[in-house]
């Protein structure tokens, strides 16, 4: 199986063996086509001819990329031998993309002490005591935003004490 990003290069590679003899055969045309895991052609096709090595004779290769993500297979052909398949998932978002949002300079933590004399149910049963800390807000952006303004990803993380007078929380999660 091999596992992808949108629009990232990877390379298709074929070895055509002569299964009397075991060895390479060299100086064939294998086809290759990726189709969808239903067997719908893409739209644009994504197919063509693999060309052999000139490293290694009778290892057929070439580079694609596919746009979209889902699941799709390689079948790769060539007269005389048996049609040859591989699977192919293409990810939604790049990893690479994913992990530059999550430098240092695009996560953002901020803390939100209590302050309201009267708790809430929710700061009751955490035993928040008067300005300490209630919950964490960390936001993540995109690495090409300059500002804070529009965020990918936010959430809130709660503070849980034994009680009102513990100056440190003794757990980070959930509201409850």
């Amino acid at each position: 199986m091999i596992r992808v990003n949108k629009n990232e290069n990877f390379p298709i590679l074929v070895s055509l063996v002569d299964e009397s003899s075991g060895q390479l055969v060299s100086g064939e045309t294998v086809s290759y086509d990726i189709r969808t895991i239903n067997d719908s052609i893409l739209s644009p096709p994504i197919s063509g001819t693999l060309n052999e090595s000139t490293v290694e004779q009778g290892i057929y290769k070439t580079i694609v990329s596919i746009p979209i993500s889902g699941s799709f297979i390689c079948y790769a052909t060539c007269s005389g031998f048996i049609t040859n398949t591989e699977d192919i998932i293409v990810n939604p978002e790049s990893i690479y993309e994913l992990t530059k949002q999550n430098r240092n300079y695009n996560i953002s933590v901020e803390e939100a002490v209590r302050t309201n004399e009267s708790p809430t149910l929710s700061q009751t049963a955490r035993k928040v005591g008067l300005n300490k800390t209630d919950y964490i807000v960390t936001k993540i952006k995109s690495d090409d935003e300059s500002d804070w303004s529009s965020t990918t990803t936010s959430g809130i993380t709660y503070a849980h004490y034994y009680d009102f007078s513990d100056d440190l929380p003794y757990r980070m999660g959930g509201a409850f």
